[in-house]
């Protein structure tokens, strides 16, 4: 299987429900970004593990979606984090970004070269 199977894609994961993907570019202030990228960042899930649930939510039961924001550098890797939208619980907030902030990205491109490009990725939480 090629490095590229191993990208995330929005459909194949949101029906499994394992990790959430890169839902879209969003680089306003990013100076160093002049052209429209010609790609998106793809989230390369086996650089990370799958965020672990809360116990106390696991227990409860908590469900909800997270979105995320991150600012990925050149090199794929994480620069800054935050949440951009909450799942209603602050633990399966810090649980998902925590472990996400950790995997690899495949950068956004421009004139064949990587860029530092903000990406919005979602989780979503439900029961096993």
């Amino acid at each position: 299987m090629s490095a590229l199977n191993h990208l995330a894609r929005p459909a194949q994961y949101a029906r499994a429900g394992l990790f959430a993907v890169a839902l879209a570019l969003a680089a306003p202030g990013i100076k160093a970004m002049q052209a429209a990228p010609e790609s998106r960042p793809l989230m390369d899930t086996t650089t990370c593990s799958r965020p672990v649930y809360p116990e106390e939510d696991a227990r409860l039961k908590n469900t909800g979606t997270v979105t995320m924001q991150f600012l990925l550098g050149p090199d794929g890797r994480v620069i800054e984090s935050k949440i951009q939208k909450s799942s209603g619980f602050r633990s399966l907030d810090e649980a998902a970004r925590s472990a996400l902030v950790k995997c690899r990205f495949r950068p956004p491109m421009v004139d064949g070269k990587p860029v530092q490009a903000w990406t919005a990725v979602q989780y979503v939480w439900t029961p096993e």
